[in-house]
């Protein structure tokens, strides 16, 4: 075989690529998004690294369009390195690949650099005519899986269901039986929104010394719009149609707020709080107490605390899609913000850096608005916070934090004062 690629599948939204004539690995070392390939190029047939994939830290140093260039050769392996989340190993064949990467100074590095890869040694091949659409996500992350791989594919989604899929199979190390019988969060979403169209599940076999490889292979590029810096790929309208999409199969009430006030004449207030207990950072040690302080001043609000989003993903999606508000400790479940409804606020607290959801850009995709809550690693939170700033107190370590009680009614006084305005102006249409 000789490889061909990567082609841009569209020049003007990015983010997805064909090869032809490859075959794909799995890294076995880091998260269950990682994928090697194979690339077939008696060109490199001289250089003995030309199988080992370049370290993490050597892709993550490199532009994600510069595949192709030679300023994007490794120096120290003399080869390209790839792309988020798909990093290049060169051969000549699948028997030259073996040999290339059972040599002492090649498996050295790799177990070094944490890129050994399944299978490690190919004792079969099964290679695939028919196009298909590489799927790979982590399967434990629910904001990444959203940011990383959906986002990503979103905009190539709004164009094939009208205009047909390209690919009949979809690819996907990251969770077994993805497409059909898995309640991954992700899968479960993708398999709702019909991601996918009609496209088959190419599922592995048990084996661990089978190869797999394609004769045309679509990639959708990891974390190409992680922090949504290409506009133009996800308008508004396409972020409305998939919301849509997805309220509908998962049965839940509509985006527009109208409609809800319309048919829920009491109007409360539901704010959603978490206090992330079980989590090893982040965690909210004083939000019982804050809740039951301020139920008496405000007795018309609904304060409902998650106890935990170990359950399902239509559970989760229901929960998000009730709040008027949601007030929560940061975290990956911070994803299920694509289920409420327009106008939402949103209150993320956070010891570090918060959830890729605290982008103004993605508040405007949802017609969102969050509400900004500073973090101190002393007691000054108390001290330094104004009239019009909220904040909290955390450990050194940013396993927990605190909220003083005079931050946390003034939030909640806020929320209410917000939601309240924007309730009053529908009443007033109708």
């Amino acid at each position: 075989m000789v490889s061909t690629g990567p082609q841009r599948v569209d020049d003007n939204l990015g983010g997805m690529h064909l090869f032809t004539d490859v075959c794909v690995t799995k890294n076995i070392d880091l998260d269950t998004s990682l994928r090697g390939l194979i690339y077939f190029d008696k060109r490199m047939a001289k250089n003995p690294k030309r199988c080992v994939p370049c370290s993490t830290k050597a892709m993550n140093a490199r532009a994600e369009d510069k595949w192709g260039e030679s300023s994007s050769l490794d120096s120290e392996l003399g080869h390209q390195c790839g792309m988020k989340g798909l990093h290049t190993m060169y051969a000549t064949s699948v028997t030259d690949w073996n040999d290339c990467t059972a040599e002492t100074e090649n498996r050295q590095f790799m177990i070094r650099n944490k890129q050994n890869q399944l299978p490690s040694h190919a004792k079969n091949v099964r290679y695939f005519e028919e196009p298909t659409l590489l799927l790979s996500f982590k399967a434990n992350d629910r904001e990444s899986s959203l940011f990383d791989t959906l986002f990503t594919y979103l905009p190539y989604w709004h164009v094939y269901r009208k205009e047909g899929y390209p690919f009949n199979n979809v690819f996907s190390k990251s969770v077994q039986g993805c497409l059909s019988h898995s309640r991954n969060w992700f899968c479960e979403l993708t398999h709702q929104m019909g991601a996918f169209g009609y496209a088959r599940e190419t599922n592995w076999e048990e084996s661990h010394a089978t190869l797999y490889c394609f004769k045309n292979l679509y990639y959708n590029q990891l974390e190409y719009q992680r922090t949504l810096s290409h506009p133009r790929q996800i308008t508004k309208p396409i972020m409305d149609e998939f919301r849509d999409e997805v309220f509908n199969h998962f049965g839940l009430r509509p985006r527009d707020r109208k409609e809800m006030i319309e048919k829920d004449r009491k109007l409360a207030t539901r704010i959603l709080l978490y206090a992330n207990e079980s989590g090893d950072k982040n965690r909210w040690d004083n939000l019982d107490q804050l809740v039951r302080k301020v139920t008496g001043k405000h007795p018309h609000v609904d304060f409902h605390i998650v106890q935990d989003f170990d359950i399902p993903i239509a559970e989760q999606a229901r929960l998000f899609n009730s709040a008027d508000a949601v007030v929560m400790a940061t975290g990956d479940h911070m994803a299920n913000s694509i289920f409420v409804p327009d106008d939402t606020i949103f209150a993320e607290l956070a010891c570090g850096s918060p959830s890729l959801t605290n982008n103004p850009r993605f508040m405007e995709l949802i017609a969102g608005s969050a509400t900004s809550v500073d973090s101190y690693t002393t007691s000054s939170c108390s001290e330094s916070r104004s009239d019009a700033a909220f904040c909290i107190t955390c450990l050194q370590d940013k396993s927990s934090f605190t909220m003083p009680s005079a931050s946390f009614e003034a939030l909640i006084d806020d929320i209410v004062k917000r939601h309240s305005g924007k309730t009053s102006v529908v009443r007033d249409e109708r």
